[in-house]
């Protein structure tokens, strides 16, 4: 999330433009700027276990009616035929209730319903194509593969799995709740692989990984705690442990149900995921 006044400083006409913004001299849209009193019929963005999100957005209208001859509509609709992307801001508010924006990142405007324009964003991987609507894929806990090109591309997913743990886990950590926000900008989360990528664990689906403070995180990662397939806390008996942590939320989140998940189900923990990781957990006691 970025603060409007930053966007309006780097951004060179975000002030100007609201709705669709196609340039002088394109034949192409170049972003979406929804705002907050936008009167059109949008959707929430629907965000996929590979990280690709769809998002409904309708046209601009003359008196209510979709009028194809319209500029911006125009260039939505030759991003439909020459697969050109769109950049997506979506109006939000921050705590201290200042004007912000969520930055979906870019879009291929799929195709337009007489209602809204279907746009897709892309996966965490960048070299897969998103998978048509309603369609769940199934859980693939590792991959296998090396060479210098893949360190390069881990670097970028790393950043963009996280980014899509934020989104889903509503920017707040799964086990306490937390969100720390400065200055319009989320703090100390972290998406926390579930199945580690030293492991080989899947690094371009959402489903290997949960979205939690850092100190939860480390404590995650210490085999500390862990959770089962009903996203029931376990924590530790080691009592040094216990003695320790007796001003961490984690113990009193023990043998309850992690209280922050994501909106769909399609995007919970992978049952695979979590057994894994509940038998390194046992190792570890």
């Amino acid at each position: 999330m970025i603060l409007a006044r930053q966007l309006q400083q780097e951004v060179p006409g975000f002030r100007a433009y609201k709705g669709i913004h196609r340039p002088a001299g394109s034949t192409h849209a170049l972003w979406i700027r929804q705002t907050a009193r936008r009167v059109y019929p949008d959707r929430e963005p629907e965000f996929h276990p590979d990280g690709s999100w769809t998002y409904l957005y309708s046209p601009q209208s003359e008196n209510g009616v979709f009028d194809e001859s319209l500029p911006s509509n125009q260039g939505m609709l030759e991003c439909i035929k020459d697969r050109v992307p769109v950049g997506v801001f979506r109006q939000t508010d921050d705590v201290s209730g200042r004007t912000a924006y969520r930055v979906m990142g870019l879009g291929f405007v799929d195709s337009f319903d007489g209602e809204h324009f279907t746009i897709r964003g892309e996966p965490i991987n960048e070299t897969s194509k998103p998978l048509p609507e309603g369609v769940v894929p199934p859980f693939e806990p590792f991959e296998f593969s090396s060479g210098r090109i893949v360190e390069v591309l881990r670097r970028v997913r790393e950043r963009r799995f996280t980014s899509v743990l934020r989104e889903v886990y509503h920017e707040r950590c799964s086990l306490c709740g937390v969100g720390y926000r400065l200055k319009g900008r989320s703090l100390a989360l972290e998406g926390a692989h579930i199945i580690p990528v030293g492991e080989q664990g899947v690094l371009g689906d959402v489903r290997n990984g949960v979205l939690l403070c850092s100190n939860h995180h480390a404590l995650y990662d210490g085999y500390a705690w862990a959770f089962d397939r009903d996203f029931k806390v376990i924590v530790t008996r080691d009592r040094d442990f216990r003695v320790s942590a007796l001003a961490n939320h984690v113990l009193g989140w023990e043998d309850k149900m992690l209280p922050n998940l994501p909106s769909s189900p399609s995007n919970y923990p992978a049952g695979e995921a979590i057994d894994w990781r509940l038998t390194k957990f046992q190792e570890h006691q």
